[in-house]
């Protein structure tokens, strides 16, 4: 008995140098001392193989984790933004109707905060009230009249947003007076 322990130490022996970078020796050495040492690299190959993925399955998990936060996080920046500049709206809301006079002047400068807070995230106007531009059925919609082609020259009557690329609301137009 004590002949075979002597042997599988120096088989472990074999093997632990073998795993130390030592290949020649498993070359040399009893077929099982190869197959135990090309056994136990397979096992350590297995068990780094389930680390990685057990890392990327964390990984994964928490990258999907925050993507489905981010938009309420995006979304809570902004209502932070806008709750004062809305509370300000509010209050000059329940001014008008007590029969106090609001001043225009206040209530557009407070537009133009909102509008600003909202151009941050990439809300922007469509044109402008008055403004003469080339007709983009991507960006335009007629409000009556004739028919309108693109390119044709148009008045916008209503300005429209789009946020990014994206048109959210069209802005109203119409064929430019003397326009045929």
């Amino acid at each position: 008995m004590k002949g075979r322990a002597g042997g599988w130490v120096k088989a472990l022996r074999v093997i632990r140098r073998a795993c130390r970078g030592s290949r020649s020796e498993i070359g040399g050495a009893d077929p099982r001392v190869r197959v135990a040492a090309l056994e136990l690299e397979l096992r350590d190959r297995a068990a780094e193989m389930r680390g990685l993925r057990e890392e990327y399955r964390r990984l994964r998990e928490q990258m999907e984790s925050e993507q489905a936060e981010a938009p309420a996080a995006g979304f809570n920046a902004l209502a932070q933004r806008l709750a004062p500049l809305l509370s300000q709206l509010a209050t000059m809301q329940v001014v008008a109707e007590g029969g106090r006079t609001v001043r225009i002047e206040d209530l557009l400068k407070l537009f133009g905060k909102i509008e600003g807070v909202l151009a941050e995230v990439g809300l922007a106007r469509i044109g402008a009230v008055g403004e003469a531009v080339a007709f983009d059925t991507h960006l335009h919609q007629r409000m009556s009249g004739d028919a309108v082609k693109d390119k044709d020259l148009v008045t916008i009557r209503f300005v429209g947003y789009r946020l990014g690329e994206t048109a959210l609301l069209r802005a109203m137009v119409s064929r430019r007076d003397g326009e045929t």
